[in-house]
């Protein structure tokens, strides 16, 4: 029997709050570096198994693994987390304090989507007081990139999250728009490059994974 290679790479999806487009972003970015010639795997730690629910049509371009941390231990789960046989994966959290700290503690880049929302915001800053607890114990580098997601830049709100989010001292992303387009890519159980290749929100992940890709360069 093959034994588990190391995982080289693991980027998680997370904030404090629910409802940011987490599940989206991580379905579609790991899609996207799917198709960029990346060996992809998603892991679902969230109990509403969104991911999974995506998944169930078996219509997306790798695999997704679904792992809840309610019923078993941190050090269990990510064990199993660490025997996933991919170059690259990817973990959708849950937005609870338990689930992010496990995942974050594994990862090498943190992707935080954040809206324009005052509580978004105040989300994002418990969000990276979180990594920057990890990152004290670490001796590499926890990479986070925010990103701006379903932002509408025809209200005040968005057209300052952009700013805002720069207060942080981490790396921006390109805005991520608020498209019907992934509500119906989730409908058909598709990532949104393979149900409406070269549309605006197709364009707009590709400008994400090129970040994505900037910054996990030299852990490749």
């Amino acid at each position: 029997m093959k034994s588990p290679g190391p995982v080289r790479t693991t980027i998680t999806v997370t904030q404090r709050k629910g409802g940011v487009g987490k599940t989206t972003i991580a379905i579609c970015i790991a899609a996207e570096l799917a198709r960029r010639g990346h060996d992809v795997a998603l892991v679902d730690s969230d109990p509403q198994r969104s991911a999974s629910q995506w998944a169930e049509p078996g219509n997306l371009e790798f695999p997704v693994h679904e792992m809840a941390l309610e019923d078993t231990s941190v050090s269990a789960w990510a064990q199993d987390v660490r025997k996933i046989e991919a170059g690259l994966v990817v973990i959708d959290t849950a937005p609870n304090a338990r689930v992010m700290g496990a995942s974050i503690a594994l990862s090498n880049l943190i992707l935080v989507p954040c809206t324009a929302s005052g509580l978004d915001l105040e989300a994002t800053a418990q969000t990276l007081a979180i990594i920057d607890a990890a990152r004290e114990r670490r001796r590499d580098r926890i990479k986070v990139i925010l990103i701006p997601n379903r932002l509408d830049r025809r209200t005040l709100e968005g057209r300052q999250l952009i700013d805002e989010l720069s207060e942080f001292g981490e790396i921006v992303a390109p805005p991520v728009g608020s498209r019907s387009a992934f509500v119906r890519s989730f409908t058909s159980g598709q990532s949104v490059a393979s149900f409406m290749p070269g549309a605006a929100a197709d364009q707009e992940i590709q400008k994400l994974a090129d970040v994505v890709e900037k910054a996990v360069r030299v852990e490749e």
